[in-house]
């Protein structure tokens, strides 16, 4: 199986997929040993191997405890880059066009998933789990199937962050997405929830009309303040920077600012979803066929990549993250229900 030993590390991670069903042991050997080469293959390979869809059919040793991907569950988020610096770097690396991508910063609350907790309160932020909702709530259904519970936000939690002043600053806003959206199988705009529970004293646990195909690992979430720039892959960008030197600038500069005050040799992708902001795409941003409107009418309200809580992982599709968007508008009126999902995949 010469594919399986091909020195390009994306091409054996894909062919390692191939072999899952024909011949685990094969499918178990590479992926392990692609977990430890780092990189985006390398946090793939892990999740997958870690992944209780793909454990089921063949017995797989879970990863060692001290595994760096484990890393950022275990320890407190760190600072995000600080405005100077990133004004003192993006002037120096790209001298032409300073003021122009630095107008284009927007403050995000950064997620960081955490261990779940026995104490951690029903309203508290976390994603995974099954939601606790207010009397009387409707759980949501697309296509007879129940919506999987994504997460919630305590608004009070980040209410203190710069960028929350258009968010609520009480209550829990949770999230939910269909089944094929959250998976990948279906693009379009349809088949996510969000809800506003603005008195969290009355939250009980929600009882779905039948059991969700999936509940996703719990984790509790802490936040970090973060300035943010436009992926290198949007169109904004490529429009700013002609120059193939200077594109490249942005892109290393980009990487840096994602991945601030991660240890050394963490190799792993440095995105754990963030709350307004910028998206951080897996494709590019053509958004249009993906929305009902325009994508130039909405905001990013919450992006979410896939997570771990410091022993399992949660995905969503091959290699996807998920996007929650609200129109300005509806931001403005604090209309949830105008809320839309999206996704990109591998």
């Amino acid at each position: 199986m010469p594919l399986l030993q091909h020195p390009d590390v994306e091409l054996r991670y894909t062919a390692a997929l191939q072999f899952r069903d024909i011949d685990p042991q094969a499918f178990r050997t590479t992926l392990t040993a692609l977990s430890s080469v780092g990189g985006e293959v390398g946090a793939n390979a892990a999740r997958m191997l870690a992944a209780p869809p793909l454990a089921m059919p063949v017995p797989i040793a879970p990863l060692p405890a001290d595994h760096p991907i484990f890393w950022p569950a275990r320890h407190p988020p760190p600072a995000g880059m600080a405005r100077d610096e990133i004004e003192r770097r993006i002037s120096a690396l790209i001298p032409d066009q300073p003021r122009r991508l630095l107008q284009l910063l927007r403050p995000a609350m950064g997620l960081w998933p955490q261990a779940p907790r026995d104490d951690a309160p029903p309203h508290g932020s976390r994603l995974g789990g099954m939601p606790h909702a207010p009397p009387g709530w409707t759980w949501p259904v697309e296509a007879t199937e129940p919506m999987l519970f994504i997460g919630q936000i305590n608004c009070a939690d980040i209410c203190h962050l710069p960028g929350a002043e258009v968010l609520p600053s009480s209550g829990v806003l949770a999230f939910f997405g269909d089944h094929d959206t959250v998976n990948g199988c279906m693009f379009s705009s349809m088949g996510g929830a969000v809800y506003h529970w603005p008195d969290t004293s009355q939250l009980a646990p929600a009882v779905p009309p039948m059991l969700p195909l999936t509940v996703f690992p719990r984790a509790e979430l802490l936040f970090r303040p973060l300035l943010q720039l436009p992926d290198p892959k949007s169109r904004l960008v490529e429009s700013i920077l002609k120059d193939d030197c200077a594109f490249a600038a942005y892109e290393e500069f980009y990487s840096a600012l994602e991945s601030h005050g991660l240890p050394e040799g963490y190799d792993y992708a440095g995105d754990f979803g963030a709350m307004l902001g910028w998206p951080r795409l897996v494709q590019n941003d053509d958004w249009d066929f993906l929305l009902d409107r325009p994508s130039d009418d909405y905001r990013l309200l919450l992006q979410l990549p896939s997570y771990t809580n410091g022993e399992e992982f949660a995905d969503w599709g091959p290699g996807g993250t998920l996007y929650y968007f609200i129109p300005e508008e509806g931001l403005e009126q604090q209309d949830w229900q105008s809320c839309e999902l999206a996704g990109q995949f591998t």
